[in-house]
């Protein structure tokens, strides 16, 4: 078997190619399309943690050479990565993420009431992609009107043609609008400073210097994919698999404290991102093969999440699996810094939907998915709404 990230086929389904690649390849080159691939879950782990070894500077898609017009810190190593982290982090602490829950409930809430009396409804386009969107855009600062083209260009940045690593010109100009947008209104804040975001990366100091353009532009690129499509997928997956899993959705409903734990095994079960390059700086040995300095190296979370060394039962979806490792938002210095706002976004999106929806089947048949290396999930997912139920009847109140 062959490892293509950009085979459609592939990214319907990436699970049967990853099984493979565990036991027959677990060190795997792609001699074609010039890249490396490690796919068990401790292989994965040691590689995240070692930034000296495997460095995230030549990219961390493999497309990504790391030279390209916005810069971030993901791009970095320690300690530049430490410093340039410990600022941005202000925003993301626990007192912050919790004062959100509450508009971000109000949001999902006025979303499920916008579907009121439908029999059907894209849950993608109409629901799950529009919450991540809107969260990240007012994070950042940005106006109500900019929200959809956020949407919308992320999702042409990201995409790809069928078996082709190279960004297309439809991608580098969706890229160059999101650079566009982020420049405007970082001017605007260098201007005018509020209490958003852009406001932080315009002022802040590292090591005692301002950020340059580049790196304000880059930051904002970051956290707007990295915002919006990963949460959106991972929503969309939760509806699919619990229209697949009747009994484990009228547990959540009953148990409205238990989409905490279904959260986690979402993200194991289905990584919205499923693999982070690396470019190795030594020569360096896993299970006896030796990968060359210079290599990219696709850490495949999606398959290390998926390892039955690690995890028992690994290709069933079970809510009830008690708090597992998983890799889904990275491990080490580059550990995912919008986790906890992804959890959030997902366990308030997924309860308010299936308050106002309990009975629902999805259209596996009308399902697309997005044509992304490295991001993995639905486009477009169709559901049927029986017509005795929907967004109509008054939600359930719930302590949470």
């Amino acid at each position: 078997m062959e490892l293509d990230p950009f085979d459609h086929s592939f990214q319907s389904n990436p699970y049967p190619t990853y099984e493979w690649l565990r036991e027959e390849a677990p060190v795997y080159h792609n001699e074609r399309l010039g890249f490396w691939a490690l796919s068990r879950f401790d292989d994965v782990l040691v590689a995240l943690h070692d930034t000296e070894t495997y460095t995230s500077s030549k990219g961390v898609a493999l497309e990504d050479d790391g030279q390209g017009a916005s810069k971030s810190m993901i791009h970095m190593d320690p300690p530049d990565h430490t410093h340039m982290r410990k600022v941005i982090a202000r925003r993301f602490t626990p007192r912050r993420i919790a004062e959100l829950e509450p508009t971000v409930r109000t949001w999902a809430t006025a979303l499920v009431a916008s579907l009121d009396g439908r029999l059907t409804f894209d849950v993608v386009t109409e629901y799950s992609a529009l919450l991540p969107a809107t969260v990240i855009s007012v994070m950042l600062g940005l106006p109500e009107d900019e929200h959809d083209h956020v949407r919308t260009w992320t999702d042409d940045y990201l995409s790809r043609p069928e078996d082709r690593i190279e960004q297309t010109v439809d991608s580098r100009a969706a890229e160059g609008k999101l650079v566009q947008l982020a420049a405007t209104y970082a001017a605007a804040r260098r201007a005018n400073p509020t209490d958003d975001i852009l406001s932080l990366l315009v002022s802040m100091e590292v090591m005692g210097e301002r950020l340059t353009d580049a790196e304000v532009i880059g930051m904002c690129m970051l956290l707007i994919a990295g915002g919006h499509e990963t949460t959106s997928k991972l929503i969309a997956n939760g509806v699919q698999l619990f229209g697949r899993h009747p009994r484990q959705r009228a547990a959540v409903i009953e148990d409205p404290q238990l989409m905490t734990q279904a959260i986690e095994e979402l993200l194991r079960y289905t990584s919205p991102t499923q693999y982070m390059t690396r470019t190795t700086t030594r020569d360096v040995e896993v299970r006896g093969v030796t990968i060359p300095k210079d290599a990219k190296v696709a850490l495949l979370l999606g398959s290390g999440n998926r390892d039955p060394r690690e995890f028992e039962r690994p290709d069933e979806f079970d809510v009830f699996r008690p708090n597992p490792r998983i890799l889904a938002f990275g491990h080490g210095a580059h550990v995912c810094l919008g986790a906890a706002v992804a959890r959030l976004e997902g366990r308030v999106a997924l309860q308010e939907f299936l308050d106002a929806y309990p009975e629902y089947e999805v259209d596996e048949t009308g399902i697309t998915y997005l044509h992304s290396g490295n991001v993995q999930g639905p486009t477009h997912m169709p559901v049927l709404v029986p017509v005795s139920t929907g967004a109509m009847a008054a939600p359930r109140r719930r302590e949470t």
